[in-house]
Formats: structure tokens, C-alpha cells, sequence
């Protein structure tokens, strides 16, 4: 694995040797942070803690905006990101691990609304906000959808909250967080796909370390430590 040599105490820099880097986003409940953007925090994050201090990898991890994050775990050896959505676009370009979280994706509507959604096609005859970049915007798009994109989570409920859409497409547990967070009253109307979230690692991550990460979130699954988990942030 990359090892990261020594810049010099007076640049205030030194080794990062023999682990993975983690990319992530600002994505709550999942991965966001505290402490004035010191601490990364959530329910991925903490599970992401827990495996790598099982398998004893070193690790370090670093919130970046979303595009980016992703970039760097493709084109960068020894990089990993999350939480991802396992999409048939990605598959081929990653090395996976996970699930390591739940995340049905919903269309929610300010608490007041009158909207009425039996599918999928009913709610495209209404505005769609979404996460610029995020998988269920993309997904939205590939269904012909014209997608009003944000550069995050909190900036798509205060457009709701403002009116300026009408739907909010986002997961299931991110988006009462989101806008629990930002004061806005929602409402799920429809639960369009059923999917989960992942670590992605660059194809050049050993095939080894991908098999002992997976092998030992498997094993916290098993014994419950993957529910107990995801049971705090609900």
C-alpha cells in the first residue's frame, strides 16, 4: 500500500503509511460532521470505525464534496469512498465492501401537501429536486426525469420548504435527518427502489484486503453489530 513520506516538522506533516485512504461527503445520517467540521461522525462512518478496527487495517478518513470523493477512489490506488450506491454503472469500476448501510430511496413532500403518488410516472408531471451527482438523482434521470439538482441534501429541503419544488427525491433515513436538521415538515409519498450503500475501493486495493473486509463485516452482521448500529440512527 501507498506509504506517504515524511514532509518535516516544520510543515507540521508526517508519514501516512500501510493503510487506505477513505474518501467521503456531508451526507446525514450516513457520514457528515461535528464539532464545526472537526469530527466525521454517522451511522456508515461508525460502522466503518468498527471494521477497520477488527481487521487492524490503519485507515484515514477525509469529507470532500461529493464529485470529488468519488473521483479520487477511482483514480487513486489504495483510495476507497462512501457511502455508495451500488449502480450497474459503477460496478465495473470498483472494488466492493458492504453493504454497510440501508437506504431506500423516497419521494417526500412538504407535510401540508395534497400530492397523491400511486408510481413512479405519477410524480413526473410535478418538480423533482435531488443531490447533484448523487445516484438517485442520476437513477431520476435515467427515468426521464428533469431533475431539479442542488449541490446538497440541506440546500434541496429548503427549496421544498420555499416551494420552489415539489418532491424531494432522497433516502429514507436522509431526508427526516436532512430535514429535521433544517426545520422543514415532510411527508414520504412513494418508495421507488430499494437499495444500499457501500465502501467502493479503487480496483488496485489487494484483493486480499477487500476479501478480509468483507469477510469481517460479515461477521458483524452475525452478531448483530450492523442493526445495533443502524437501530441509533433511525
Amino acid at each position: 500500500m501507498k506509504k506517504l513520506l515524511c514532509m518535516g516538522m516544520l510543515l507540521g506533516s508526517c508519514a501516512w503509511a500501510d493503510g487506505l485512504i477513505l474518501t467521503t461527503e456531508d451526507a446525514a445520517p450516513y457520514n457528515y460532521t461535528t464539532d464545526g467540521g472537526k469530527t466525521i461522525v454517522g451511522s456508515a462512518t461508525e460502522a466503518i470505525h468498527e471494521l477497520f478496527k477488527r481487521t487492524k487495517i490503519s485507515y484515514k478518513i477525509t469529507l470532500y464534496p461529493w464529485v470529488r470523493a468519488l473521483e479520487m477512489a477511482k483514480s487513486e490506488k489504495d483510495t476507497c469512498v462512501y457511502s455508495t450506491t451500488r449502480t450497474e454503472e459503477r460496478e465495473k469500476q470498483f472494488a466492493w465492501v458492504g453493504p454497510i448501510a440501508p437506504n431506500d430511496w423516497v419521494l417526500f413532500a412538504k407535510a401540508d401537501s395534497t400530492i397523491k403518488l400511486a408510481s413512479l410516472d405519477d410524480a413526473k408531471k410535478y418538480k423533482v429536486g435531488g443531490y447533484r451527482g448523487d445516484a438517485v438523482t442520476l437513477y431520476l434521470q435515467e427515468q426521464k426525469f428533469v431533475m431539479d439538482e442542488a449541490a446538497n441534501d440541506d440546500q434541496t429541503a429548503q427549496k421544498l420548504e420555499a416551494g420552489r419544488i415539489d418532491l424531494w427525491a432522497t433516502g429514507n433515513l436522509g431526508g427526516p435527518f436532512v430535514a429535521n436538521k433544517m426545520k422543514t415538515k415532510i411527508k414520504p409519498l412513494l418508495t421507488f427502489k430499494k437499495t444500499e450503500l457501500y465502501l467502493a475501493c479503487n480496483k488496485g486495493v489487494a484483493p486480499d484486503t477487500i476479501n478480509q473486509l468483507n469477510a469481517t463485516l460479515q461477521a458483524m452482521v452475525k452478531d448483530g453489530t450492523m442493526e445495533k448500529i443502524t437501530k441509533k440512527y433511525q
